[in-house]
């Protein structure tokens, strides 16, 4: 990517809280990793929080290894596990991805987390639908610097779920907000709904197999049900400057994770 393309991306990013990137990745990548992680989706496939960390897929993945009968397949599935989780971190920091938000940031970014949102069709998770909600409404960091990408692995239209921003909406600081569950929730509508008498010009964003959203962590945004029969997959992960503060929060245990 040139420096006019990036100069495109870091213009829309601060001028309407955010930017897409398109086929940052190859179809046969997203059909690779959409394979591998689904290794690890239970029933109804709900999203799986911070899957490039042993301690967190272990366990959410555990009715999966239970179902193996013999000791030899349990052992391999988790042996299985050590080499995908190296995947999943590989795409948190994909060279490409981490060279824009650097661009953008004018500075190095770490990633703090990451979560698979399968939304396959026809299953309970398919219908979620993000409320109007700000990322940073988690983390509060007061500059305003948090990121958050979301790499579609399939076609993203409104009618399997795809998502919408409110534009300019992160120039105003964080909104307050009701406190929503945003984890395996019950009611399938995570995000801190925001409140605010404000009105905002709601964008409705479709993308393609491997394009990439990168999102202000103020920018108000949430998505649709999925009420198609294609699946809307997408793997989300969110960075923060060098030396920024942040909420680490119960579920997420946010963290920065070193690279080299």
């Amino acid at each position: 990517m040139n420096k006019k393309n990036l100069n495109e991306l870091k213009k829309n990013f601060i001028d309407n809280g955010y930017c897409i990137v398109k086929k940052i990745v190859s179809d046969k990548q997203c059909d690779f990793f959409l394979k591998t992680i689904s290794k690890y989706a239970i029933k109804d496939y709900p999203p799986i929080l911070n899957p490039d960390r042993a301690e967190f897929l272990v366990p959410q993945s555990i009715s999966k290894m239970q179902n193996l009968k013999s000791l030899k397949n349990k052992t391999k599935f988790l042996k299985d596990m050590e080499k995908d989780i190296s995947i999943f971190r590989s795409f948190m920091v994909n060279k490409r991805i981490m060279r824009i938000l650097k661009f953008i940031k004018s500075k190095k970014v770490d990633p703090l987390m990451s979560q698979m949102i399968f939304k396959k069709s026809k299953t309970k998770f398919s219908k979620q639908s993000w409320q109007p909600h700000q990322d940073n409404s988690y983390i509060k960091n007061k500059n305003g610097h948090y990121i958050t990408t979301n790499l579609f692995l399939n076609k993203s239209s409104y009618e399997n779920g795809t998502l919408y921003i409110w534009e300019k909406s992160h120039k105003d600081g964080i909104f307050k907000f009701n406190f929503k569950k945003s984890y395996r929730e019950k009611d399938g509508k995570p995000g801190n709904i925001v409140k605010t008498k404000k009105n905002f010009k709601i964008k409705i964003l479709n993308f393609k197999k491997g394009d990439l959203l990168v999102l202000h962590g103020n920018c108000v945004h949430g998505s649709f049900p999925n009420t198609s029969r294609t699946s809307r997959p997408l793997y989300s992960v969110s960075y923060m400057p060098i030396g920024e503060k942040f909420i680490s929060g119960k579920n997420a245990q946010r963290v920065r994770l070193k690279y080299s």
